[in-house]
């Protein structure tokens, strides 16, 4: 009998030393009579130190603010006083060094013959937990921080994003596209109006940044080039530097790269079927041609400033004939650039993923082209504007849709 009552005593002492939980047992004045290695080591105390010391005193006596701890309103003292369980889950411990712990704890009265002898209280240190619990609450707030500024920036975009005007023999299709990562809001956008005299500006750009700032950015900027370019002939890259010299002027400093093209008719021919692209180019992707039987022509150009660095760069002005049932796009570098690939090889992708599109009609290439192009998480937005060119000695075709003009160049109703 004396072996067995050696061996579970022996069995208690190796759990004592073993648990990551602290351990104290309390007699019925609440003075430690016992304390596991793992309550040494949460309070920094050697057992020796604590040993016939009133627990509540020695650990307890201070609230986590260091006002005193009324022994009374202790959970500790409550069970011995009641001879009931009693558990509290933020309660702090003091260490040896006069740093707090913060514990969760159960006090178990220890009751013979009907008389509390003592309480034995299991407690656990909460700091890594607590840690864990305020990084999620921080993140859980950084991520609804994230999601509202997507949001807001989302609508900006939307709401400056508007349906392009539909000429009589073009057909214009935009599209955009955010990024995936709810955090990442950008300044790309898109423009395309229609000047006094009928011919057809299309703008294209993106603001450097991924946060509202670049959204908002976005917004002035696109404003400023439409009113700059919607009643005057100069050329594309007078506009652009106008615009800069503006932009300074005005203290809208981001940088972005942007692309202006007007769409004209060639004035000294009849109709013809034939129309000239005139264009500068600041620091964007170039646009590309693509023609019915899927073949493409990049436009590219001599490599100029992007806005925002010098409002004095020399700017150029490029042409290309668009002719008929030639299709034009203009797009932002989402579309084309991904980690490890440069932009020629996503020049070189995109004339892949074009080479059966050249005859479909213009919604349906947009959406096939963004669906071959854009992975499902894309890291950055994606603008995109795409005209087609239709005959103009023959009805505007079903599958552009109605003509849609400003009240000022729309036909009168007779």
């Amino acid at each position: 009998m004396e072996t067995q009552l050696s061996r579970t005593v022996a069995r208690y002492e190796r759990v004592l030393a073993n648990v990551a939980d602290g351990i104290y047992g309390l007699d019925a004045e609440g003075r430690v009579e016992f304390v596991n290695p793992a309550a040494v080591r949460i309070t920094g105390r050697p057992a020796d130190e604590q040993l016939g010391i009133d627990q509540h005193e020695l650990l307890h006596g201070r609230r986590p603010d260091g006002r005193p701890y009324p022994k009374e309103e202790c959970p500790v003292w409550r069970a011995l006083r009641t001879g009931r369980t009693v558990a509290a889950d933020d309660e702090v411990f003091w260490r040896r060094d006069d740093s707090a712990v913060p514990v969760e704890l159960i006090a178990v009265p220890t009751v013979e013959d009907g008389e509390v002898t003592g309480v034995v209280v299991s407690f656990r240190d909460l700091t890594d937990r607590l840690a864990a619990r305020r990084q999620a609450a921080e993140l859980q707030h950084l991520a609804q921080q994230a999601a509202a500024q997507r949001a807001l920036s989302d609508r900006l975009q939307q709401a400056l994003l508007t349906p392009p005007p539909e000429p009589d023999h073009l057909h214009i299709v935009v599209r955009y596209r955010p990024a995936a990562h709810e955090a990442q809001v950008g300044g790309d956008w898109y423009d395309a109006f229609l000047q006094p005299d009928g011919a057809t500006m299309l703008v294209i750009g993106d603001v450097v940044g991924h946060d509202s700032d670049a959204a908002a950015a976005m917004g002035q900027l696109r404003g400023l080039l439409r009113v700059l370019a919607y009643d005057n002939d100069e050329p594309p890259s007078a506009t652009l530097t106008r615009g800069e010299h503006v932009a300074r002027g005005l203290a809208v400093s981001s940088m972005a790269t942007a692309l202006l093209a007007r769409i004209e008719r060639r004035p000294d021919v009849p109709v013809a079927g034939t129309r000239v692209l005139r264009w500068s180019n600041a620091g964007h992707p170039p646009p590309l041609l693509l023609s019915p039987d899927g073949s493409t022509t990049v436009l590219a150009t001599k490599p100029e400033l992007m806005l925002g660095v010098d409002p004095d760069a020399p700017r150029s002005d490029h042409t290309a004939d668009l002719d008929d049932g030639q299709t034009l796009l203009l797009l932002t570098d989402g579309l084309v650039e991904r980690r490890g690939i440069d932009l020629d090889q996503g020049m070189d992708a995109l004339r892949a993923a074009l080479r059966d599109l050249g005859g479909v009609p213009l919604e349906e290439l947009c959406d096939t082209l963004l669906e071959r192009m854009v992975p499902v998480d894309g890291a950055d937005d994606v603008a995109l504007i795409a005209v087609r060119a239709h005959p103009e000695d023959r009805p505007r075709p079903a599958e552009a849709g109605p003509n849609r003009l400003p009240p000022d160049l729309a036909a009168p109703v007779a």
